[in-house]
């Protein structure tokens, strides 16, 4: 199965760039033609794996992206391939390797409506150490993950309805062992994820009324649920909200409930989210978040887990294209089924930024997290150089 993915990408990309020599390049904007993208960075890192065991090293991130976009009439097209590898000096299990490729379709129907599709798959191979009752153990897993969606825009006399069904999931390998004498064999279930939505936004004097109504359901097959323990589920969650603008501060919240089922229980929880984005001078700007989540993909304990997130970003530019950021960020989780299962996470962050010309930017970037969860706990810190070019 793993050997044909490039094939097929590469026959997309093929496909991808017949179609853009159709329309003609216009202008900087990548409104038609190709663009090609390049970031790479390197860093510092006094915990290589993310772990308890983790130890100081150096690495090395890059990505290469080509865009491909055409336009015609009414009619968008969008394409992207890109390669993304992560590789350390020492603890080469943690290396990582991914190619991905993604392809997009806008079309105005009518003055008062808008139909996008959008399709993405990403072949990864993945390092990491799994604690096993205190005992880590490397393993390296190639995976392919897909994701597919359609949605329709209507906008009427101040008002905008939208729609979106998508479809998605992930598919892993066995899993190898470096350095053991063990086997090939599967540690991650396999899952299939369906979902809709559907928002309106309506103008209401100086205020934008906002309701949404989401649905997701996740299937594992039954022989992920008995080998690996991995649990299906679903959910409903509905909302009703505001979106202020206050002179240079926009505040936007949401409230509501989340109905879900997963292994034979219906569950209540809250969902809340808040948002403030402030520019208190020319150069000076204010951003926080809070909010609430019930993930059933990114499971924490056999079925998903219900999330608590805080940030807050401070952002001072201090010359054009030049600009520094401070963040703290804090994430909370629980599990969806077994509350003892838990995991906490602090990111504290600060960033250069420069933008050199359209073409090329640098940064440098100092982070320190914090992470606690219900087998270990660790620290890193990080030192990141980065540059970005683009053609």
């Amino acid at each position: 199965m793993w050997k044909d993915v490039p094939y097929v990408i590469l026959s997309i990309l093929i496909a991808l760039v017949l179609l853009s020599l159709h329309f003609p390049v216009q202008g900087a904007e990548l409104a038609s033609g190709a663009r090609a993208t390049s970031r790479v960075e390197f860093g510092y890192t006094s915990n290589g794996t993310d772990s308890g065991i983790g130890e100081p090293d150096l690495f090395i991130h890059h990505v290469e992206t080509l865009e491909i976009a055409s336009e015609a009439g009414a009619t968008a097209l969008r394409g992207s391939l890109w390669v993304e590898e992560t590789r350390f000096r020492e603890q080469d299990i943690e290396n990582d390797q991914a190619l991905g490729l993604s392809f997009a379709l806008g079309q105005q129907l009518s003055p008062e409506l808008v139909l996008r599709g959008s399709v993405s798959m990403l072949a990864a191979n993945t390092g990491d150490d799994w604690n096993l009752a205190g005992f880590y153990i490397a393993t390296r897993t190639p995976s392919l993950s897909a994701d597919a969606m359609v949605e329709a825009i209507l906008t009427l006399q101040g008002a905008e309805l939208s729609g979106k069904v998508s479809v998605g999931g992930h598919r892993y390998g066995a899993a190898s062992f470096p350095g053991l004498p063990l086997d090939p064999f599967k540690l991650q279930a396999d899952d299939t994820r369906y979902g809709f939505e559907v928002r309106l936004r309506q103008s209401i004097g100086p205020v934008i009324g906002l309701a949404a109504l989401e649905g997701e359901a996740v299937e594992i097959s039954q022989d992920d649920q008995q080998q690996l323990g991995r649990l299906p589920g679903s959910k409903l969650r509905g909302s009703l909200g505001v979106e202020i603008k206050i002179g240079g501060a926009t505040l936007t919240g949401e409230g509501g409930g989340v109905l879900a089922w997963a292994d034979g229980q219906q569950l209540v929880r809250p969902y809340g989210k808040l948002r403030v984005a402030a520019a208190l001078t020319d150069a000076l700007s204010v951003e926080a978040a809070a909010g609430t989540h019930l993930e059933l993909v990114d499971n924490l304990d056999a079925a998903g887990s219900f999330d608590r997130r805080l940030a807050l970003a401070v952002a001072y530019a201090l010359a054009p294209g030049l600009s520094v950021t401070v963040s703290a960020e804090r994430t909370d989780r629980v599990g969806l089924l077994d509350s003892a299962v838990t995991s906490g996470e602090s990111v504290f962050g600060l960033g250069l930024e420069h933008e050199l010309s359209g073409q090329l930017s640098y940064n440098v970037r100092v982070s320190r997290t914090l992470h606690e969860d219900f087998a270990e706990r660790y620290r890193k810190d990080e030192f990141v150089l980065g540059v970005t070019g683009s053609i």
